[in-house]
């Protein structure tokens, strides 16, 4: 699993309680608007692959990083999107001076291209450094009492994803050390502005379910699901990237949603989600073959 070598974050934060923010329409109208609801969905599905990419990323440079220098050698790291096609990693030295390690990603080939050769930080890369950790320091000293994490499944992870032209939003997802674990829960978001400016604050599960993937027999499940209570109605963009993190051979999940009445089915294979009211989901098992 990812190794985190640049976060004291986990030593910082303690346990605290926050309440979720309030969706613009009720449940009870994207019950009764199907097409509205979709178009929310799949901005979820957008913005949790999105998420994901650049988890995905932060691994793959992670391990990459630690294959070639030491850990006291290496100092932060910045992963962020600079075209609609790309994905950029950047590791520094020690003193945050120089590059030491650089990976462009293509999300539409899935190639990669890295670059160990030492280099000086170029002004963009320096600016987006300085204004992450700026983004970071302000996010502790406001909310540091309303974070949580499970220490005895892993230390959070920390990623920015540019979510439109004038959000920058920062994700904390409970990371798990060890395999056939899904971490769904202690998960949040803090949006930006392009002035470094704190907008919005989201606690996205109240507490951590900790999923396994196999069963009592070590054998992988073909699903996992999940329940939101009624403040959280969707599934969640750190519900999308935590199941493509750690799905395994795993197709699906599906969230139970008390607020909807029903069941949201996240398919991997194509990056999509699709409501289903809780009467079409009891007619489907009604009517399927008993097993002898």
């Amino acid at each position: 699993m990812k190794k985190t070598i640049l976060l004291t974050f986990a030593t910082i934060i303690s346990l605290g309680q926050f309440s979720c923010t309030t969706n613009k329409h009720t449940a009870k109208y994207y019950r009764s608007h199907p097409k509205e609801l979709q178009i929310v969905l799949d901005s979820i599905c957008t913005e949790g692959y999105n998420l994901y990419t650049a988890e995905y990323i932060n691994w793959i440079t992670t391990d990459s990083v630690l294959a070639h220098y030491d850990e006291n050698s290496i100092g932060g790291n910045i992963i962020w999107q600079p075209t609609d096609s790309t994905w950029k990693s950047v590791f520094l030295n020690s003193n945050n001076e120089n590059c030491i390690f650089e990976l462009n990603y293509n999300i539409h080939n899935q190639s990669l291209t890295i670059n160990y050769n030492m280099r000086p930080l170029t002004v963009a890369e320096q600016t987006l450094r300085e204004s992450r950790e700026t983004m970071l320091r302000k996010a502790l000293s406001q909310f540091r009492d309303s974070l949580r994490y499970n220490s005895n499944y892993g230390r959070p992870n920390i990623d920015f994803v540019q979510v439109n032209p004038k959000i920058t939003r920062m994700y904390i997802l409970q990371g798990v050390e060890y395999p056939n674990i899904i971490p769904f829960g202690n998960d949040y978001s803090i949006d930006f502005d392009n002035d470094g400016n704190i907008t919005a604050f989201r606690r996205y599960h109240n507490s951590l379910i900790a999923i396994p993937t196999v069963d009592e027999n070590g054998k992988p499940t073909s699903s996992v699901v999940h329940s939101h209570l009624k403040n959280n109605p969707f599934i969640t963009p750190t519900d999308i990237c935590n199941f493509l993190l750690y799905r395994g051979s795993m197709k699906e999940t599906m969230v139970l949603s008390t607020a909807l009445d029903g069941y949201i089915i996240y398919v991997a294979e194509n990056n999509s989600a699709a409501f289903i009211t809780r009467e079409v989901i009891q007619k489907i098992v009604s009517n399927s073959p008993q097993k002898k």
